[in-house]
């Protein structure tokens, strides 16, 4: 399964701005019509989206709806299908059967859907929802609106969000799905704090960033793609590997670390999924 790194938010209210974030270099655009459009805004912000989209614009491009506790999300969804887009991002995915809701009334419609975990119920329930049907195809993170719910204090180092990001990753290992999407990074003047939270994610399994600006793009595909170093090693580690299992060999030892087969199939993987992202 291929691996996006960014996924851009962009308001919905604008079509000059939902452009500009497809015209991007974001590897996916997200198109927002639950947080970032007032209420008495959300019909036109629908209509916006129609005449911003043509038949190829839509690759690519998700749809963030209103949560199913709002009387909007059966506009909003109808709305996704009408664009033709990829796929929708469901806020406060908190229960299996908020994505079986979904995809019942999405009818025959293959729609990929992206859960958004952000409340406590929804790290409670993640192994369900992981699994509730075909059409999840990875998990999101919100932060800011988990840190609400829980009551916790956000701070740089992220130690507060520490077991809700490990239960999100673990989950969508468990359940063969894509590698999760952490949270978005809302300080904009702020580089150094973007790439230790990003490279912090990476570290625990995430594989891909949310994004509020499109001059975040950058920074983040740098820390979600392997280093030019990390490349030449693991193809080292590949060839070398395999001409030893040519001589009957199943471990080796490479610039003084063991390499057995979980280390040489991360190699290949590596090395595949590099490949993708250019």
């Amino acid at each position: 399964m291929y691996n996006h790194r960014s996924y851009l938010f962009v308001p919905a209210f604008k079509q000059s701005m939902i452009k500009k974030a497809i015209a991007s270099e974001a590897d996916c655009v997200i198109i927002d019509l639950e947080d970032s459009v007032a209420i008495t805004e959300k019909r036109l912000a629908r209509e916006t989206i129609l005449e911003s989209l043509d038949n190829t614009s839509g690759s690519n491009v998700f749809i963030r709806i209103n949560d199913l506790h709002t009387p909007f999300w059966e506009d909003d969804l109808s709305c996704a299908i009408q664009a033709g887009v990829t796929g929708i991002m469901l806020p406060k995915s908190e229960h299996a059967s908020d994505i079986r809701t979904i995809t019942e009334k999405a009818g025959n419609e293959a729609l990929t859907l992206i859960p958004l975990i952000e409340t406590a119920k929804g790290v409670q329930h993640i192994a369900d929802i992981a699994n509730a049907n075909q059409n999840v195809e990875r998990l999101a993170f919100g932060s800011i609106d988990y840190s609400l719910d829980i009551d916790c204090q956000l701070t740089p180092g992220g130690l507060e969000l520490l077991f809700a990001r490990s239960q999100i990753v673990n989950a969508s290992r468990a359940a063969e799905i894509g590698a999760p999407i952490d949270a978005v990074y809302p300080d904009l003047n702020n580089e150094d704090g973007l790439v230790q939270e990003a490279t912090l994610a990476r570290q625990l399994g995430f594989k891909g960033k949310l994004l509020i600006h499109p001059k975040q793009v950058d920074l983040v595909h740098q820390i979600f793609s392997p280093s030019q170093q990390e490349l030449e090693e693991c193809e080292e580690i590949v060839e070398a590997f395999e001409q030893a299992e040519q001589q009957g060999v199943a471990s080796i030892a490479y610039n003084n670390k063991l390499v057995d087969y979980p280390v040489y199939r991360r190699a290949k993987e590596l090395l595949a999924s590099s490949k993708t992202n250019v």
